[in-house]
């Protein structure tokens, strides 16, 4: 009977996490670089949070500005292969998605920075679905998504780091 019933609770946990799918991470070697944009490039730094999908705004913008650049040129380009999204898709009423950073360019053109993640699961607390890939941003820009391993900016991210040197706009 015990057999039976650690069984059905591992099919049970393995169902409610997504199968057991954990996202598959390699380093990119000698992968194509990205240019990050250059101080001068970025016009405007926020970071997009919280159940109303809140702006944020440094309060010292070029010294903002110059850590986030520090740490992307510090950045290892990844190839993440994520689990597939759940069937069907999970839907919440308010923005639970961790902090996005969004770099304003110069050219018009925005990029967006978050801690890499994927959703899967069920549950009635919206942090339960998210999953994070320790250490691994996510660069988008345009319609095209890269990573890379950054723990510092990762960190700083998804732990909201950040609040202390923002205010809202």
């Amino acid at each position: 009977m015990s057999k039976l019933l650690f069984i059905f609770s591992l099919m049970l946990s393995l169902l409610l996490t997504g199968y057991g799918q954990l996202p598959h991470v390699v380093a990119k070697k000698g992968a194509q670089w990205v240019p990050f944009p250059k101080t001068k490039d970025i016009q405007h730094v926020y970071v997009v949070y919280g159940l109303a999908a809140r702006s944020y705004s440094p309060k010292k913008q070029s010294k903002t500005i110059a850590q986030i650049e520090n740490w992307l040129t510090k950045t290892q380009p990844v190839s993440i292969q994520l689990p597939p999204p759940p069937n069907p898709p999970i839907i919440t009423n308010a923005n639970t998605n961790p902090a996005k950073l969004v770099l304003q360019l110069s050219s018009k053109q925005q990029i967006l920075i978050s801690p890499a993640y994927y959703m899967s699961g069920h549950s009635q607390e919206p942090k339960a679905l998210y999953h994070f890939v320790s250490g691994v941003i996510s660069y988008q820009i345009k319609n095209k998504t890269l990573y890379f391993k950054d723990k510092d900016l990762y960190n700083w991210l998804k732990n909201n780091q950040w609040k202390d040197e923002f205010s809202t706009n």
